[in-house]
């Protein structure tokens, strides 16, 4: 039952991440944005250390490059990922990205304040829900 429910829970999680990113990408369209949806195949293996196709959101506003990145949880070896991700975008595309974000509802980490910390080094920024009072 257990493995069943964490299959159910991961499947939820990809579902709210397609559902919430396509809302996103609405609503930044209506907003004047550009935003798509990049995949690249990644022969050298650069992002993940092997060969293997990359998906990356971009939103472009004049020449204002943004790399997006959205999920149901942050994991700190995510960030090195994102980052490649925003540079291989950069290298495939000779676009500057000017900007980095995770968006996220959960930092699945022992210490998420380091992961906050970590992120802002890489100049990341993370979009979070606001802590209770």
């Amino acid at each position: 039952i257990s493995i069943k429910l964490d299959a159910l829970g991961a499947r939820w999680g990809v579902l709210s991440e397609d559902a919430f990113r396509e809302g996103v990408r609405e609503l930044l369209r209506e907003a004047g944005y550009v935003v798509e949806k990049w995949l690249h195949y990644d022969g050298d293996g650069y992002v993940y250390g092997y060969p293997s196709e990359v998906e990356l959101d971009i939103v472009v506003r004049d020449t204002a490059v943004m790399a997006v990145e959205i999920t149901s949880s942050l994991r700190r070896s995510d960030l090195i990922a994102v980052k490649r991700k925003a540079e291989l975008y950069a290298k495939a595309t000779g676009k500057t990205v000017g900007a980095a974000l995770v968006i996220t509802p959960y930092i699945s980490d022992r210490n998420p304040s380091y992961v906050k910390a970590m992120a802002e080094r890489m100049g990341i920024r993370i979009i979070t829900p606001e802590e209770p009072p």
